[in-house]
């Protein structure tokens, strides 16, 4: 209570105090024509020193505004624009207008070496020249951004810049699409984009700029002029055979000052996954505490498994339609309205065989299975979003609803013959709603989050003695309002949150086909609680050191009932989870931080349920009624350094964390059936994780060399049959990587990744391993303008057990030719050895499953291509 009642006092203090903001502004003008000049820099530097506090542009009205907290002494603001000369002004105590008059200057260039000219730097802003990085085969702003040193694009599309994940990716400075970023890297053509900007530690809520500071980079396009304010895009389209396929893509845009808007309109059976650039990677979706990440539980588990290594597109077997439509409206300064609109029409056909094989400490259990698959995939999902940047005011509202309704057939032989059908939709409804003000050296924030999802499924399974069928109604409104008061004192931030969540949810199952001797084949439970949270914050920064530290502290009392057997089980639980993050700019290069963090783990409410429930046609599960919950600790140190200029990027980190729970996970093996239960017994686990990248540039052969690498170990331990089996797996992968223009007509990209998995069962001598190799070859040979050939070879080496071993080689060939139009003809051919087959072995705790996959065959096909 005393604790309570300081931090009470404390809120109340901060809360008394404000200061007001001094804003410094002014226009530029061409002293011999009068007219106001647009994209003119104007930097905030201490006086004798060439460093930048703030730095802004000119709009086209020649105008410019800087908003600082107080009034700096000994500054000066720095006017500069090639052609023009320079111009210093000092800043004046009261004076809030600076009107400037700059005159026309020769630039006398001297000889000078470049090492980088495809690179820029100015203070936190680094310039990538599109051109420099692309190639004639390059189509989408995708592939350059891929060759670019320093910024990595994995398989889902998601972007990191030096090991750090983007937080915001805007067009022409404004953030249309909030995450799925995805549709505008693979629909915009490398041709309309002259650079990309990357804001390092970017604060994308301007009021926030200088009271509290940001770890991520954001990043911004700038499109050429010749690609703004007219209707640009891209068609594609092709046929061929083996069997009969199709793919056509329409992308069509528009980028003006006032709106903008980008749709799409993609369909094919090649097997090009084009649903995932429509993934979201906003990290406003993914907050760890008291975030908006509540979702209802996938209890059905019936889908083909997901292949590794192996690009999706050599498996899949498709026939996929997906429309988008995303658009922004400008209201007025730093007012946008947009919208987005996704539809997706999604069948698959998959047909794998897999052997798996369970460890026990005096014996080994192995099961074999065929399975083919018929998933079909439906999603509608829009949102609608008001948002207001200023630097003393922020608002955001997103009203978003998503629709699924998806069904699976799958036929199964082997061990265990069967066929099941499930029926799995998914929808959901929320609203998300913002507000920050900002007054002085104060910020005052609300925030209120509400969503309503529902996820109404279905499962029948056939089997040769009995049929077993599962019906499952679950769903959840979950609410949570926060508000928090901001204090900055130079060069300490002090905040408070206080907030409020809410859960209301109800889970109803009925199984049939099952005896009832393993458990009851019902439930009707509920769960509401609420969560009162109060977390002081403080953020501190002073000479390159920056430090973050919260301190969450939860009160929640919990009202479980379980409607079929009329008992109540209710209890009260106290959370405390404090994190500390420092960091600290050893030069403006190189920086490292520590990061560190203690969580009562929340509780597992979603498992709160005694009777059973089928998960698929061979698991079963069965929850439990416990609220003992446990914890977890982890620390993090990472460090990375750049040089832009010399296209040097290196990062490295390592991370520790150890995990105790009250309970441990329990399989039996009951014939055709694993019972997946808990026992309560006190575990413990840990893991270390070490990875690091290096990307650099080097002239001499016109390329980037890179490597990373990922290590990772855990020690764990599982049930089963009710005896505990300790076991630890490590893994361990390299990847290599260079990219070269040897000649200027062919252009070279070589990739190996070699990686090792261990696993080790701790009471029994047991220890066993395998290895895999992946090398991609690709040449891109353009001796004139009017065509290109495109050759790739990927070669795949797996060890499926300790004896058995297979190699996998795969071709692939594209010409183009292209005329001087626009449009372009193109030849291609996939699998050109037609193989069939791809194989491996991966490690699931005590677990090893070999499986092995349908590839698609010899695929060619006719198409054209035309950018407007």
């Amino acid at each position: 209570m005393r604790y309570f009642c300081f931090w009470i006092l404390f809120f109340c203090l901060v809360a008394s105090l404000s200061a007001q903001t001094l804003k410094v502004s002014g226009t530029v003008t061409d002293k011999s024509s009068g007219e106001p000049m647009t994209g003119v820099l104007v930097t905030l530097r201490p006086t004798g020193e060439n460093k930048i506090v703030k730095f802004v542009q000119t709009s086209p009205q020649g105008k410019f505004e800087i908003t600082l907290a107080s009034f700096p002494e000994n500054h000066i603001l720095y006017f500069s624009m090639m052609g023009f000369g320079t111009q210093t002004v000092p800043l004046e105590q009261g004076k809030k207008i600076y009107n400037i008059q700059l005159s026309e200057q020769a630039t006398e260039l001297k000889e000078v070496i470049v090492k980088a000219p495809s690179i820029h730097q100015r203070g936190d802003t680094i310039t990538y020249i599109v051109s420099s990085f692309a190639d004639a085969q390059d189509k989408s702003l995708a592939d350059v951004l891929k060759k670019m040193p320093g910024i990595e694009v994995d398989k889902s599309g998601s972007i990191k810049y030096n090991g750090v994940s983007i937080n915001k990716f805007y067009i022409e400075g404004k953030d249309m699409l909030g995450g799925r970023y995805g549709i505008a890297t693979n629909n915009i053509h490398q041709k309309d984009v002259g650079s990309v900007e990357v804001m390092e530690n970017h604060q994308p809520i301007k009021a926030l700029e200088d009271i509290s500071f940001s770890q991520n980079p954001g990043i911004n396009i700038r499109l050429k002029e010749d690609a703004k304010a007219r209707w640009v895009g891209t068609v594609k389209a092709g046929a061929g055979f083996t069997p009969f396929l199709w793919n056509v893509e329409t992308a069509l845009m528009r980028f003006k000052k006032e709106s903008q808007t980008l749709n799409t309109y993609k369909t094919n059976n090649t097997g090009n996954d084009v649903t995932r650039e429509t993934l979201s990677f906003s990290l406003d979706d993914i907050i760890a505490q008291f975030g908006k990440n509540y979702r209802l539980q996938d209890y059905l588990s019936v889908a083909p498994s997901r292949l590794r290594e192996i690009d999706d597109f050599r498996s899949r077997f498709n026939k996929t339609h997906s429309f988008t439509t995303n658009n922004l409206w400008s209201l007025g300064k730093n007012y946008d309205l947009t919208s987005q609109i996704t539809y997706i029409n999604n069948l698959l056909k998959s047909d794998n065989s897999t052997r798996t094989t369970y460890f026990f400490e005096d014996s080994t259990l192995i099961t074999e299975l065929a399975e083919q698959t018929v998933s079909k995939q439906n999603r509608l999902s829009g949102d609608v979003s008001l948002t207001a940047n200023t630097q003393t005011y922020y608002f955001k509202n997103k009203l978003f609803t998503d629709l699924r309704w998806d069904d699976v057939d799958m036929q199964i032989t082997g061990t265990f013959p069967n066929s099941q059908i499930a029926s799995v939709p998914h929808r959901q409804i929320s609203n998300d709603f913002e507000i920050l003000k900002r007054s002085g050296k104060k910020a005052y924030t609300l925030n209120s989050y509400n969503l309503y999802q529902t996820k109404p499924q279905e499962l029948s399974v056939v089997r040769k003695s009995e049929n077993q069928y599962q019906k499952i109604h679950s769903s959840a409104f979950y609410t949570n309002t926060n508000t928090a008061l901001s204090f900055f004192v130079k060069p300490v931030t002090i905040s408070m949150k206080l907030g409020v969540v809410g859960v209301i949810r109800s889970l109803e199952t009925e199984l049939t086909g099952i005896s009832d001797t393993l458990g009851s084949l019902k439930n009707n439970v509920s769960m509401r609680y609420i969560n009162l949270y109060v977390s002081p914050e403080m953020e501190y920064r002073k000479r390159g050191f920056e430090a973050k530290f919260d301190m969450p502290l939860s009160f929640m009392p919990y009202r479980f009932t379980d409607k079929s057997t009329n008992k109540n089980r209710n209890e009260e639980k106290f959370f405390l989870s404090p994190r500390l993050y420092m960091r600290y700019h050893f030069t403006s290069r190189l920086l490292a931080s520590v990061s560190g963090r203690y969580a009562q783990n929340p509780l597992q409410e979603q498992s709160f349920h005694e009777g059973l429930i089928l998960n698929n046609y061979r698991n079963l599960s069965q929850g439990f009624i416990d609220y003992k919950t446990g914890n977890s600790k982890s620390v993090n140190f990472n460090v990375s350094y750049r040089h832009p200029l010399k296209a040097f990027f290196a990062n490295a980190g390592i991370a520790r964390s150890w995990t105790y729970s009250p309970r441990i996970s329990n399989r039996y093996f009951l014939n055709e059936y694993l019972l997946n239960t808990f026992v309560i017994q006190d575990y413990r686990s840990n893991v270390w994780m070490l990875n690091g990248n290096i990307s650099k540039g080097v002239d001499f052969i016109n390329g980037i060399v890179s490597v990373r690498s990922l290590y990772s170990s855990f020690d764990g331990a599982i049930f089963q049959n009710g005896k505990g089996t300790p076991y630890s797996s490590n893994s361990w992968n390299i990847t290599p990587k260079i990219t070269s223009r040897p000649i200027t007509w062919c252009n070279i990209s070589y990739e190996l990744t070699f990686s090792q998995n261990w696993l080790e069962m701790k009471n029994v001598d047991m220890r066993t391993s395998y290895k895999n190799l992946l090398q991609l070859l690709s040449c891109n040979i353009t001796p004139r303008k009017t065509w290109y050939l495109q050759l790739t070879g990927e070669h795949y080496f797996n060890e499926i057990t300790q004896d058995v071993s297979k190699h996998l080689f795969l071709a692939d060939a594209e010409f183009t030719y292209s005329l001087k139009s626009g449009w372009e003809f193109n030849l291609s051919v996939k699998n050109i050895f037609n193989q069939n087959t791809y194989a491996y072995t991966i490690y699931d705790g005590p677990t090893a499953i070999n499986r092995e996959y349908s590839i698609r065959p010899r695929n060619v096909m006719i198409g054209v291509f035309f950018r407007f």
